[in-house]
């Protein structure tokens, strides 16, 4: 291919260069093209992390076949069409060869690598890293091309690359050794995100069930393999056998599974709730700016329980509820925590706090804490063990607001409010409300355009089995 590419050198007015060209772009478009399609198919199969494991381990096999230098299998005994370059203008003949070659296995197929790529984008599951994988596949594919063309020499050095295997098996080295380094980052990676709604916010998840609020319209349940149905109030939340949402003042705990009303009760000011099988909670938000967070038996309304309140600045977020557990979290100035509070015991505990970022919205299950940690440099969503340990990082945005460089030119560099890392580019995307169950993660993303309007998205993260 580099002697085809190569021959435009005797039209001379540049146009080797504009055949160069035309082959760079239709190998592009052909990697990325296909493996597109391989995203989008990924992305409708939605594979779990068990995908991604065998994905990864069929990767670091083909990455031991190209170092040991085995025969590829399956293999391709094709070569592009030959008359393509009589029969068409060459820009136009290295195009199309561009396109066939582009995806990698369409031809002869020089390494176990171009097979595992496929396989490590389907288990990835998403579109994104399937199109930066077709980048640079095009670019391994179109660069050495490309130079050998410009050189002067083609036919030298491809006589040069026939004659000595090595160079092949080299190349085949470094493709294992990249992909090897690959698979090993696809385990060790974020978990995937998926936004399932937009404008939605507020998740809330029981089984396979969930619960969401669409701003200025009301609530909506999923249930497996059903569309969304929307639900006669607002702040919807599932919990157990039990959904529950507001209108107005007046709270309705329904069964999940029929919607029949079980509790019926009138609370002023009721703003979020969180429901179990033996447990209602609620926000209550007063004129004056405060805010409190009530619990109350479902056997028995008049047990009610002040769980915690707050003054003006601080406040008391959205409640969340797993079995006897009641998890939330308080803000105020440059402080917040997260508290828990076991309702069948009244033990109270602060499985996190911090004094100089916001911890917000957490969410349990099974002894895990999903919550929102925003600091001046990032905003992450963290997932870990009640009990304080080490917390790994879902999914992650810069900061909503850009920085200096925290000191004036020439002066010295010390202080406490040392730059971010790399300076981070500040989002309009904000990270808020979570909701947790034993194979995802949920958290909702509002989103400010220009004209300062907000949409809230629901974005599903999968976690690792």
């Amino acid at each position: 291919m580099a002697c085809t590419v190569g021959a435009a050198r005797r039209f001379g007015g540049g146009a080797l260069g504009r055949t160069a060209a035309a082959y760079v772009a239709g190998v592009a478009l052909g990697s990325v093209s296909a493996f597109a399609v391989v995203g989008v198919v990924a992305t409708t199969l939605h594979p779990g992390r068990a995908w991604l494991v065998a994905a990864a381990a069929i990767a670091l096999a083909a990455a031991a076949a190209d170092a040991l230098g085995l025969r590829v299998r399956p293999q391709v005994p094709l070569q592009v069409p030959e008359g393509w370059r009589r029969t068409f203008p060459l820009p136009i003949a290295v195009f199309l060869y561009g396109l066939v070659l582009g995806p990698g296995v369409a031809t002869y197929v020089p390494a176990m690598a171009a097979w595992a790529l496929i396989v490590l984008s389907l288990g990835l599951g998403s579109l994104a890293p399937a199109l930066v994988i077709g980048l640079f596949l095009a670019a391994g594919k179109a660069l050495p091309v490309v130079g050998m063309a410009l050189s002067g020499r083609p036919a030298a050095e491809t006589e040069l690359l026939a004659e000595r295997p090595g160079l092949l098996r080299g190349a085949r080295m470094a493709a294992a050794v990249l992909l090897a380094f690959g698979a090993a980052a696809a385990l060790a990676g974020p978990a995937r995100s998926d936004v399932i709604a937009r404008p939605a916010e507020d998740p809330s998840v029981a089984g396979t069930d969930l619960a969401w609020q669409q701003p200025g319209i009301g609530g909506f349940l999923v249930r497996r393999g059903a569309a969304p149905a929307p639900l006669p109030g607002n702040d919807p939340a599932i919990g157990g056998s039990h959904i529950a949402w507001h209108d107005g003042g007046e709270i309705v705990v329904a069964d999940r599974t029929t919607l029949a009303p079980v509790v019926q009760e009138t609370v002023a000011g009721v703003q979020k709730l969180a429901v179990g099988d033996r447990w209602l909670a609620y926000r209550q938000g007063f004129a004056n700016g405060s805010t409190r967070l009530v619990v109350q038996s479902l056997d028995d309304l008049s047990r009610t329980r002040k769980a915690a309140s707050a003054r003006p600045p601080a406040q008391v977020g959205r409640p969340s509820l797993s079995g006897d557990l009641l998890v939330y979290h308080v803000a105020q100035g440059r402080s917040s925590w997260i508290s828990s509070l076991d309702l069948s015991t009244g033990r109270r505990r602060r499985p996190r706090s911090a004094s100089d970022h916001q911890l917000l919205n957490p969410s349990s299950r099974s002894g895990q804490l999903l919550y929102v940690d925003v600091t001046r440099c990032a905003q992450q969503l963290r997932l870990g063990r009640l009990t304080p340990g080490h917390d790994r990082v879902l999914f992650s945005l810069p900061p909503l607001a850009g920085q200096d460089a925290g000191r004036e030119r020439g002066h010295t560099q010390q202080g406490s409010r040392v730059p971010c890392r790399g300076r981070p580019r500040p989002t309009r995307t904000m990270l808020w409300t979570t909701a947790l169950t034993s194979r995802y993660a949920y958290v909702t993303t509002l989103r400010r355009d220009a004209s300062g309007a907000v949409t809230p998205s629901l974005v599903r993260l999968t976690l690792p089995q």
